[in-house]
């Protein structure tokens, strides 16, 4: 009986450090599932849908070195809520250190022309999302990446990064022209939001995009938000431009908001269009319900957010509708 309670003892005395040491983990996530009723959708695509749109559960943490530096870290893991299977890290993940001069990450993680526009969108991570239309190539999430985030300059911050490999060739170390750069400025402070944005690279040669633009601004008047993005790719074949501009009025736990954006290639007829107009409900601080409906010219919807349900126009030049009932919860 003694034996088992020393060892017990002994147990608990080595486990108490890890514990300790582990203390700091916070554990966080966004749950989001929607129910989408379809109109003149593709005959493949049912009309209705249950969705789960950029859910996710992450761990972070941080260590402190001492002298203003930390060690900082985050594993971050899409959650599909309407279905099964997906890997572990696939969203932001990283290791990184961070003090006075700014954070240095490695990992996976958004690029930097990616966050200017995320501020802006009314309808983000929804199946109404601004990036059906302005989802350039680099408004992506990138793998094999190093990235410095400045400290803020009253309200104005820059960030750069670099990929070596996108993360689209095979694990085997082999050398491929498959990297990115990406930098931004943004000024963020009060009522005022403006945001620019700037990609290039050896992945970009490989299919004919010379580089890609993105710039957002966003003003807040009392209840009142107004926001806009203008995003470009640059092409050898042809240049894609498109831009977003909507509102939004609180009323409340009511926020009514609404959106119109087009998209359009140099030379060809197929441009694409889609206008929303929503409403969100805030049942707490972590939870909201919202209703949107959207129409939209040649758009896949869905396919900005990532959603396991995208559903596109059934012919070409074609109108699609949808309306869908969400919400969202967030710990």
């Amino acid at each position: 009986m003694m034996k088992k309670i020393l060892a017990a003892a002994i147990v608990s005395a080595f486990a108490a450090p890890a514990f300790a040491a582990t203390a700091n983990v916070d554990v966080y996530g966004k749950l989001h599932v929607s129910v989408s009723g379809y109109n003149d959708q593709v005959a493949t695509a049912e009309d209705l849908q249950i969705s789960s749109n950029a859910s996710r559960i992450g761990f972070k943490g941080a260590e402190d070195l001492g002298g203003g530096l930390s060690a900082i870290w985050q594993l971050e893991q899409t959650v599909s809520l309407d279905e099964k299977g997906g890997n572990f890290a696939t969203r932001n993940s990283f290791v990184g250190l961070k003090g006075g001069f700014g954070t240095v990450l490695l990992g996976n993680h958004d690029t930097p022309l990616k966050r200017v526009g995320r501020k802006v969108d009314l309808f983000g991570d929804t199946i109404a999302d601004s990036r059906n239309v302005t989802g350039i190539t680099s408004d992506t999430r990138a793998s094999n990446l190093v990235a410095y985030l400045s400290p803020s300059f009253g309200g104005l911050n820059f960030e750069a990064a670099y990929s070596n490999d996108l993360g689209t060739a095979a694990n085997t170390g082999d050398r491929v022209d498959n990297s990115l750069w990406s930098a931004s400025a943004t000024y963020n402070n009060g009522p005022l939001y403006l945001g620019l944005g700037y990609s290039d690279g050896d992945a970009f040669d490989a299919v004919g995009i010379d580089n890609e633009y993105s710039l957002a601004a966003g003003f807040t008047m009392g209840d009142f938000k107004v926001v806009g993005q203008y995003v470009k790719n640059e092409n050898n074949l042809a240049d894609y431009d498109a831009w977003v501009l909507g509102g939004a009025y609180k009323m409340g736990n009511i926020t009514l908001k609404a959106n119109y954006m087009e998209g359009e290639v140099d030379g060809s007829t197929l441009d694409v269009n889609q206008f929303t107009v929503g409403a969100d409900y805030s049942l707490s601080k972590r939870t909201t319900v919202y209703a949107l409906y959207a129409d939209g010219e040649n758009v896949v919807f869905g396919s900005g957010v990532g959603s396991t349900d995208r559903v596109a126009s059934g012919q070409a030049n074609g109108d699609i509708s949808v309306l869908s009932l969400g919400m969202i919860h967030t710990f």
